[in-house]
Formats: C-alpha cells, sequence, structure tokens
C-alpha cells in the first residue's frame, strides 16, 4: 500500500526518507544549461535540492499524469483483480498497449501496460475499474492531490493525452517521492521490456519501455516519460550515483528529453562531493 495523508496533515518531502549524507556543490563548477520549460533536481538520499529552474510553473505534463493513476490504483485495488476492458478504453488513441473490448486482464497487468509502454487504454480501463468512469477518477485524482500537497496541480484525464491538464516540476516531485516508497512502482519502472497476458493466456502484449535512459552508464531506475504536441518532451528520472545516492529528475517541456536528463545527472555526478 502506498502511504494515504489527511487532507489537515501537513509534512515536506524530507519527512518521506530517511537524512543521510548531504552533497555539497564543488567550487567554480557551473550549472548546465538546460532548455527546457522547467526542471528540478533532487538528492532523495538527503533531501537535497540540487538543480532547479521554474519549479513552480504549471505546465502540461502529458503521461507523467499515469503516475498519479497507478498510484490511486495501488492504493485502493487488488493486483489480482480482474478487468473488462470497454470499447472506449480499447479505442484510446495515441500510447497503447493494444487492448481488445471485452478483454479481461488483471489489474497488475494493466499497470505494466501503464507504466512501461504508458498505454492511455490502460489508464481508461483502470480508471473506469475503479470509479464506474474516467469523469468520476479524475475528481478522485484531484482529491488526491489535494491529500498530498500538489497545490500546483490539476488532473482532467487519467492518461494525460490531452494538453488541458497541469502540474508543476516540484509538485511532481514530490508525488514521484511517494511513489518510490513502493517496491512494486521500482520494479516496473525499471524494466525495459515485459510480456503480460489476459487472463485466459491470450492476447499477448509485449511491453518495451518508453525511458531511453534505462540501463545506461547513468544507472537509470526509472521513472515516466510523457509527450504530446502541448506538453513537449516530459520525463522523471531516477539515477544512482557511485555513491549510492539516488537522484531524482524532473524535465517538462523539453525538445530533447533524455539529452538534457543525460546532461543534468552528468553534471550532478561530477558537480558534488558525496
Amino acid at each position: 500500500m502506498l502511504p494515504s495523508l489527511g487532507s489537515e496533515e501537513e509534512f515536506e518531502l524530507r519527512d518521506l526518507i530517511e537524512i543521510k549524507s548531504t552533497p555539497t556543490l564543488k567550487e567554480n563548477k557551473i550549472e548546465p544549461v538546460i532548455y527546457a520549460d522547467a526542471a528540478y533536481a533532487l538528492d532523495i538520499t538527503s533531501n537535497t535540492i540540487l538543480y532547479t529552474n521554474n519549479e513552480h510553473d504549471k505546465l502540461a505534463i502529458a503521461s507523467l499524469t499515469k503516475l498519479m493513476t497507478a498510484y490511486i490504483i495501488l492504493e485502493e485495488e487488488q493486483l489480482g483483480d480482474i478487468v473488462t476492458v470497454s470499447r472506449n478504453a480499447s479505442s484510446k488513441e495515441g500510447s497503447k498497449m493494444w487492448l481488445g473490448s471485452g478483454e479481461t486482464i488483471t489489474v497488475e497487468a494493466l499497470l505494466y501496460g501503464l507504466l512501461i509502454q504508458s498505454g492511455n487504454d490502460a489508464a481508461t480501463a483502470l480508471a473506469e475499474f475503479n470509479a464506474g468512469s474516467e469523469e468520476n477518477f479524475v475528481e478522485k485524482m484531484n482529491q488526491k492531490a489535494k491529500l498530498l500537497g500538489l497545490d500546483e496541480t490539476h488532473f482532467t484525464t487519467a492518461s494525460g493525452i490531452d494538453d488541458e491538464g497541469y502540474s508543476t516540476a516540484q509538485d511532481l516531485a514530490r508525488l514521484s517521492m511517494y511513489l518510490l516508497k513502493n517496491d512494486f512502482i521500482r520494479n516496473i519502472t525499471s524494466l525495459t521490456s515485459a510480456t503480460v497476458t489476459g487472463t485466459d493466456g491470450y492476447p499477448t502484449h509485449n511491453l518495451t519501455s518508453t525511458n531511453e535512459l534505462l540501463d545506461s552508464y547513468l544507472n537509470v531506475k526509472g521513472l515516466k516519460t510523457g509527450k504530446t504536441g502541448g506538453a513537449g518532451e516530459c520525463l522523471i528520472a531516477v539515477g544512482e550515483n557511485a555513491a549510492q545516492h539516488e537522484i531524482l529528475t524532473v524535465m517538462l517541456g523539453s525538445e530533447d528529453r533524455f539529452g538534457e536528463t543525460k546532461l543534468l545527472l552528468d553534471w550532478i555526478y561530477n558537480s558534488y562531493v558525496w
């Protein structure tokens, strides 16, 4: 289960992690030039902000939206629950895991399709299963955002296929910190590929991660990609440096999310004393 909070509770990101050694910026280190609309980097291990630019700008976040969808599903449903896919879900455009109308499939398999292949069909199927309709589910997403202190975030779909929903780099870092407390999320988002099936053993869904930085020399282990015309390229990544500190980066509105995240992580790994 993921952590749940009452609306009256106030907290900081540091409450989610165990404080360890704090990184210190080396002398005469110039920050990298990042052209993304917003960027944010945090040392998860010590809760130290390492880089920030426009962290409070409200921007479209594309499929990063699916992280909140996963949060609610993991909090409220069982992985073995069986979902019957609607025609509405199976007909969703954009990135898909290629669900069929009437197909029966587990919540766990849908989460794989949601987070590895970024399936809009998986997001809709999960939303309908949980709340009866995507509209009802979106209401729950926004309620949960308030409970988690994501005050600069608003959702309009379960998938992020539209560009009307928004969040900020800092809010997304906060949400990601919650999700990273869950080993299931860590495992799924670290996979480069997976195969899942319907409950009858068919159809087979071969899933390929949209995160090109996985298994790179940067030791990236997650978390989620997003891309639409309005949002541009988005990426939340988790890397681990030689000192075994985990670094969370958020990149929004980039023209090269992988290149800029690589640049930022490289700079962080080499510019701080750990």
